[in-house]
């Protein structure tokens, strides 16, 4: 005991203490150097999911060890059809389709363009509206209003020497003027009516009664199918309105009831 307690005393103390620290130091390295290879074959098998299956069986098979860099580069990397495909058949405009400017610069595409035309050529192909269609309806003559339709409002005639209700439109007109037929329909009297002198009366398509007092020179009889603005005869006189300038007398029926005749000729 006396010589172990003159070694610790002494440099065998130094010696013990160096060999303890260098074994600890080895061992120390030994763990490092363990935990860093442990360490890396994790690291090697998340980068490789293949070779974690073999190298790191503690690893969920079933996470997805894909990164997003990888996701956007594949979905990046599909192929796109060029834009220019998409407008491959359109025609282009020709420039001998343009209009000159001058007298010729209307007639249109030349022979050669894929049918595309001029907005006047194509204005020019739908047929113009006929001018010459009959009328609904006419003046049957062209004189200036002498007397209005006065409705339910009495007034005075002249001839008769009374008030009463005036039920149709006198047109002033010369003596042997043309008298037109207002309205197309059926004659259904032509000739003398009591009171109102040579009369005609034309039945429309709307069952309304055209009458005309004071037509001269009858050129139509019942029975017959006018026009309107047809020719019916010449201005004569109006028995029961003879104090009045010459004229002639037009009234409309719709059954027993008179209407304005200038509102049915609008």
């Amino acid at each position: 005991m006396e010589q172990i307690r003159k070694f610790l005393q002494g440099k065998g103390f130094a010696l013990v203490l160096a060999a303890c620290l260098l074994a600890a130091a080895a061992a120390g390295v030994w763990a490092v150097q363990t935990v860093r290879g442990e360490l890396q074959k994790n690291l090697d098998g998340l980068r490789d999911p293949a070779s974690s299956a073999r190298t790191a069986p503690g690893i969920d098979e079933g996470l997805d060890l894909t990164t997003p860099d990888e996701e956007d580069s594949t979905e990046w990397q599909q192929p796109t059809a060029p834009a220019a495909n998409s407008v491959a058949n359109v025609p282009k405009a020709s420039s001998s389709t343009a209009p000159s400017g001058g007298a010729g610069g209307s007639s249109g595409a030349s022979s050669g363009s894929a049918g595309v035309r001029e907005p006047s050529a194509l204005q020019t192909e739908s047929a113009p509206a006929s001018s010459s269609a009959a009328p609904a309806s006419t003046r049957p003559v062209s004189g200036r209003i002498l007397n209005a339709y006065s409705g339910d409002e009495l007034v005075y005639n002249k001839t008769l020497g009374d008030w009463r209700t005036h039920n149709g439109i006198d047109y002033a007109a010369a003596k042997g003027e043309k008298v037109l037929a207002p309205a197309a329909g059926k004659v259904t009297l032509a000739g003398a009516d009591g009171s109102w002198g040579p009369t005609v009366a034309i039945e429309d398509a709307s069952g309304r009664l055209w009458r005309i007092s004071g037509v001269a020179d009858l050129k139509v009889k019942a029975g017959d199918t006018v026009t309107a603005g047809q020719a019916l005869g010449t201005v004569g006189s109006v028995s029961c309105e003879c104090a009045e300038d010459s004229h002639i007398h037009l009234e409309v029926k719709q059954g027993e009831k008179y209407l304005d005749p200038a509102k049915v000729m609008q």
